[in-house]
């Protein structure tokens, strides 16, 4: 592992910088899909409720981790700091770069004047889940509450453009 990592934001310049790494970790990713995902969350919402993705970078400027995050309204902690889509590849030195990637997400949430801090992690993904998991455990973080999850069937002519597997929703039609 270098010993000189950053944490930079990703912006538009620098999406396809990312793609290497992101398809490391989501191995049927397509540029077009990460793309398409990524790009809502580089336009900012409101300087009171930033959001973005991170990045942990090298020397050299190569993306060794990422996670997208967003400030958000709590109902008991009043502002948190929500972070998700966490990639970090099995490299050696992963501690390290564990260490620094926490360690932005933590700068981050005290900069916004955040008072907690929500991790989150998604199965399905190539990586071991439980490794990061104990990762968390170890800078101090703690399971909380519980979250489920149904994949729905994709129903014919419902998608997008067929080819991504994003479901367009008109605004307006649905409002929660």
């Amino acid at each position: 592992m270098v010993d000189m990592l950053t944490a930079r934001f990703l912006d538009r310049r620098t999406i396809d910088k990312a793609y290497p790494l992101v398809r490391t970790i989501v191995p049927d990713m397509t540029v077009a899909r990460w793309t398409q995902f990524v790009r809502p969350h580089l336009v900012p919402r409101s300087p009171d409720w930033p959001r973005g993705v991170m990045t942990i970078q090298n020397a050299a400027g190569y993306i060794l981790s990422l996670f997208a995050f967003e400030v958000r309204a709590d109902l008991q902690e009043s502002r948190v700091f929500y972070m998700d889509h966490i990639m970090i590849p099995n490299l050696p030195g992963r501690e390290t770069l564990w260490a620094c990637t926490i360690g932005a997400a933590e700068r981050l949430a005290e900069m916004n004047g955040c008072r907690a801090i929500w991790a989150e992690f998604r199965g399905g993904a190539q990586r071991s889940d439980r490794d990061l998991l104990t990762s968390l455990e170890r800078s101090g973080y703690a399971p909380a509450g519980a979250r489920a999850f149904k994949r729905l069937e994709a129903k014919s002519g419902h998608t997008g453009d067929g080819s991504d597997g994003v479901t367009r929703v008109p605004r307006g039609l649905y409002d929660a």
